[in-house]
Order: structure tokens, then C-alpha cells, then sequence
């Protein structure tokens, strides 16, 4: 079966609209990991394609990946 066949979710994110083209060149060294698709660069919406057995991976290099996609300021939580 090919990777559309297979079980996924669907995540929609805002980040910094400057930043979309560097989190999709991230996600494609990460082969098969999500796929991306710009909803509106204006307002930094991106819908990702992740198959459900690459959610744990995606949302730690979310976590990694948050204070340079955020396009909120950053406070932090002592």
C-alpha cells in the first residue's frame, strides 16, 4: 500500500509566514514524516498530512521547532 492508503491525520498550524518555506524544507528531510500544504502565507496557516504513526515524531520536532515557527511572542514558563 502507498503512504496515502495508510491511516493519517490532519494538523492545521499558524506559524510566521517568513518561516513556511524553512519548515517545509525541514519536514522533507524527514522523509514521509508530513506533508505540507500553505493554506494562506498572509496569515501563516499550513495544514500538514501526517500519517498517524509519525505524530509522536512530528509533534516532538514541533516542540523543538516552536520558538522559531511562533509567529506569538514567547513567555516563558518558570
Amino acid at each position: 500500500m502507498g503512504k496515502y492508503n495508510q491511516e493519517s491525520k490532519v494538523v492545521y498550524l499558524r506559524i510566521r509566514a517568513n518561516k513556511i518555506g524553512w519548515f517545509k524544507f525541514i519536514l522533507e528531510g524527514y522523509d514521509g514524516l508530513a506533508t505540507l500544504t500553505t493554506l494562506s502565507v498572509k496569515e501563516g496557516l499550513v495544514r500538514l498530512w501526517v500519517p498517524i504513526e509519525h505524530m509522536p515524531v512530528l509533534f516532538a520536532l514541533l516542540e523543538d521547532l516552536a520558538p522559531a515557527l511562533t509567529p506569538y511572542p514567547s513567555v516563558p514558563l518558570d
